[in-house]
């Protein structure tokens, strides 16, 4: 999810419902600095506000994730592009942290590219080396990544 953009998408349908940072937050039950915090991409809502923040609004919490007005043909998509997000997010909660998301991000997305592929390997080092080599990630983001994918789909 990208914040800034989750932010300028906030403070837009603020703007089109004409209500100031107070107002919202007061509609909301926090303060207004938190909506600018929001507004400014410094931080996201508190996820038990994502419905009612929603409903003020008048946007789907798919709209909110993906910081746009999605329109119809294009809103299933959107949807489990968002899911597929919030499940990377929620994931790397789990992890150890010794990445940036956007690193674990896109070890994810580029080791699932190839991930039959790693599965032919008989040996971990041969598996990740092909990895770093083909990706161009170090050698310990494509362990993390390794790691986490076997043991999310049990493979051993």
């Amino acid at each position: 999810m990208n914040q800034k953009k989750i932010g300028a998408f906030i403070a837009e349908c603020r703007k089109r419902k004409k209500l100031t940072q107070l107002e919202l937050a007061e509609k909301l039950g926090v303060t207004d600095r938190s909506v600018s915090n929001w507004e400014n991409g410094v931080c996201l809502p508190d996820a038990s506000l994502y419905r009612l923040l929603c409903d003020i609004l008048q946007i789907s919490i798919n709209e909110l994730f993906a910081g746009e007005f999605i329109c119809s043909e294009n809103y299933k998509n959107v949807a489990d592009d968002n899911l597929l997000i919030l499940l990377e997010h929620r994931l790397y909660d789990t992890s150890s942290k010794d990445i940036t998301f956007d690193e674990f991000h896109n070890s994810l997305k580029r080791f699932s590219e190839i991930a039959l592929l790693l599965q032919r390997f008989g040996d971990k080092k041969e598996a990740i080396s092909y990895l770093a080599n083909e990706t161009g990630l170090p050698e310990e983001e494509c362990t993390s990544a390794y790691d986490i994918y076997m043991n999310m789909f049990n493979y051993k």
